[in-house]
């Protein structure tokens, strides 16, 4: 997009969405009939529209309907209903601010426009956040193109995309910052709607404005609310439930509960990790229903639940039908599949829990000022946050910090500071109720918030590094941001953004890359993206080129086991021994003799294994780069079984490993004709120091399998075990940015 016709372009894209979430949550607010002011109307309404509009275009995409025209016309009709609401609107309350002091006034509008514009550049600039252009919008981009909900086999397609089918509505029109911007809008309204909470329930006029602001400037949502991802909007969505929570807890009127429960349902299909604050809804509901006794608050609770559960319903759904696991990349030891591995989950977990190496100890500083291990921060003006645990012994806020809580609980498992996002606006809002209840209190406050807006503003923290972090480090300029500078000069920047570009002019329509390294960006490109650890099939090809390249390091093992004389009709090789953390069982090859002799696999053969039933003719393929593993901790029970097509004579069975395996002890049996299992003889271990080259074979099964080019980083090609030896694995370069090549297989 060039010039003015782009940014206009953009700008339609986003106003699109943005105008049909405000008209369809207007006028849902209208029919269930919920007492609000005219401000407050108009921010659940856009929280709740925006619900309401994931779901009208989730329908569309999963029946091939996501098109551009489809989106305009939607967006026509949203308008004229928009219009027709606009009387309803008008006649409700103001809210009147009269009653705070000019100056925290002018102190919050200086704070919503200095940052609102600087928010507006950034998110009106190229797109090019690393998860953003990633896979937040990486799905966008293919959605788009394929006018539905095309299947993709990835750890990340597996979550809920909420936030995502919003995307896809300004997409389709605008392109990648329409979606940015439609993020961005979620900030803009998180901070009026905190105000509007001490407003409406008597607080401090200072401790809403001082709050929202705190909230507001944070360095770490300005980064994150002006690009593709979904923090802030969870944020924003539940900071709206637990709003309209409050005022069903004062007033009683049920629909503002079902209002509620539509938000903590919406934030599930945001982020799954929300879940835990949609069942406290739920919790909430019944808790306070249990005064109300009889059909009537029963039916009313179970329409909750039933809310709740119904937005994020659709994503479990398409994951049973699409990877036989309503959890997607969790649960797999529940839900076994083909598309994920077990390991893969759990060292996942592993690595989450401690990210960094960060411990409990560290998170003050790490929160606050920032540090080596986690690389987020919200500034040191949070240092304050822990007052709000004196909130605790205070009506007013206890249940801010009940619900902050809830919110805050999957920082437990992922210690990232973006997983407590969504329990920030809470959380402050209860340490500012605090610190205003004091005398001198309202006046610490104000000269906290602007002593906040001073030292987050860019400039200044680029410079002075009060916070570190991820932040708004690069001074976007209002020439790229307005598209009067090309967008490839902004864009080039990324080295995401460069491969993608290579992988889109240099790989054919429908060739699979397979990527090594960090992922190139994908919303910059349609070509097919596997990235090595973000699914099963992604796993076994990179461990192909982990097998061949340890090959001449490892040499090979084989254990060899002398069987029983009958004619069998099935062999069992069986796991005994136990492993510890990442150890698998795996085998390169099964090799069958009989009087020396190899005894042909047949397709007939009926093979069968536990765990990973789905590779286990990779273990019979007669290629030794392949290899069958277990994908789970080695341990007693595994067992790996062929079940012949008529008896055989089999006397010796041989198990090639190219890895060490210390911890393996097998055995094998045999199934005789007369029904009876008869153990090995015996068996042993035998060393094969002698290299094997077993590149070529490697690269040929990637091709085989669909994969025809590879994607790495120079450095690592340069390195053992490649060696840049291009002839030795059969590849060619046939593209190359700075830090990444492309290789074509041969």
């Amino acid at each position: 997009m060039v010039g003015w016709a782009g940014v206009l372009q953009i700008l339609l894209g986003f106003a699109c969405c943005a105008l049909t979430s405000l008209s369809l949550g207007v006028a849902l607010l209208r029919r269930l009939r919920v007492e609000l002011l005219r401000a407050e109307a108009l921010c659940l309404g856009y929280l709740v529209g925006s619900a309401a509009i994931s779901t009208i275009t989730l329908a569309l995409a999963a029946s091939w309907m996501a098109r551009r025209s489809v989106f305009l016309a939607l967006a026509a009709t949203a308008t004229v209903l928009l219009w027709r609401e606009r009387r309803w609107v008008r006649d409700l309350k103001p809210v009147f601010l009269a009653q705070i002091p000019l100056g925290l006034r002018v102190l919050f509008g200086l704070a919503l426009v200095v940052y609102g514009v600087l928010y507006f550049r950034q998110a009106l600039s190229p797109e090019m956040s690393p998860d953003g252009m990633g896979y937040h919008l990486g799905f966008v981009n293919q959605w788009s193109h394929d006018h539905g909900l095309s299947r993709n086999i990835s750890w990340h397609a597996t979550k809920p995309q909420g936030m995502e089918m919003l995307f896809l509505f300004a997409f389709s029109i605008g392109g990648h910052s329409a979606a940015a911007l439609v993020h961005f809008s979620f900030l803009a309204i998180l901070p009026c709607l905190m105000v509007l909470l001490g407003h409406r329930f008597g607080w401090p006029p200072a401790a809403g404005i001082v709050a929202a602001i705190l909230v507001f400037a944070s360095p770490l949502l300005g980064v994150d609310g002006t690009a593709a991802y979904n923090d802030v909007a969870v944020a924003a969505v539940v900071f709206g439930a637990v709003y309209l929570l409050q005022i069903w807890r004062q007033a009683h009127a049920r629909e503002c509960l079902f209002a509620a429960a539509l938000l903590a349902g919406f934030s599930v299909a945001i982020k799954p990790t929300a879940a835990v604050f949609g069942l406290f809804v739920v919790v909430v509901a019944a808790w306070e229903m249990r005064r109300h006794p009889g059909r009537r608050a029963a039916g009313a609770l179970a329409t909750v639940a039933l809310i709740a559960v119904a937005v994020p319903a659709p994503y479990l759904i398409r994951n049973t039908i699409w990877f036989q696991n309503p959890l997607g990349s969790f649960g797999n030891a529940i839900f076994v599949n083909r598309w994920f591995h077990i390991s893969f989950e759990r060292s996942y977990a592993r690595s989450q829990e401690h990210l960094g190496g960060i411990a409990w100890r560290d998170l003050p500083r790490e929160l606050t000022f920032g540090g080596t291990k986690m690389q987020e921060s919200f500034g040191p003006a949070f240092i304050l946050l822990p007052l709000a645990l004196i909130g605790l012994r205070l009506p007013r806020t206890r249940f801010l910090l009940a619900a902050a809580a809830a919110a805050a609980l999957p920082f437990c498992a992922i210690k990232s500071a973006r997983f407590l996002i969504p329990a920030l606006p809470l959380a402050t809002l209860a340490a500012t109720f605090v610190l205003c209840r004091w005398r001198a209190g309202p006046i610490m406050a104000a000269g906290l918030a602007f002593a906040h807006l001073l030292v987050s503003l860019p400039a200044i923290n680029n410079r002075f590094h009060i916070s570190t972090g991820w932040r708004l480090a690069y001074h976007v300029p209002w020439r790229t941001a307005l598209r009067q500078a090309p967008e490839e000069q902004c864009l080039a920047r990324s080295d995401e953004y460069r491969m993608a570009r290579l992988i889109e002019e240099r790989v054919p329509e429908g060739g699979a890359v397979l990527s090594l390294d960090g992922a190139p960006a994908r919303s910059y490109t349609l070509r097919p993206i596997f990235v090595w650890w973000e699914s099963a099939f992604a796993e076994r090809m990179a461990d192909l080129i982990l097998t061949a390249g340890n090959a001449p390091i490892h040499g090979s093992r084989v254990w060899t086991s002398r069987l029983p004389q009958v004619r069998a009709i099935e062999l069992r090789i069986a796991q005994t021994g136990r492993g510890a953390g990442d150890s698998m069982w795996s085998i390169n090859e099964v090799r069958l003799r009989s009087e020396g002799a190899e005894l042909p696999r047949r397709s007939a053969w009926e093979l069968r294994a536990l765990p990973n039933p789905w590779d286990v003719e990779l273990a019979f393929d007669g290629v030794e780069a392949t290899r069958w593993r277990s994908w789970d901790t080695l341990r007693p029970g595994m067992w790996i079984d062929v079940r012949f097509d008529k008896p055989h004579m089999v006397d010796t069975v041989e198990v090639v490993c190219h890895d060490p395996q210390w911890e393996s002890q097998m055995t094998a049996s045999v199934l005789s004709e007369t029904g009876e299992w008869k153990t090995a003889d015996s068996s042993q271990w035998q060393s094969n120091i002698a290299p094997s080259d077993l590149r070529k074979q490697a690269t040929r099964e990637l091709r085989r399998a669909g994969i025809r080019y590879i994607e790495l980083k120079r450095d690592a090609w340069r390195r053992e075990p490649f060696f840049a030896d291009g002839p030795g694995w059969g590849v060619r370069e046939v593209a190359s940015s700075n830090p990444s090549v492309l290789l074509s297989i041969d």
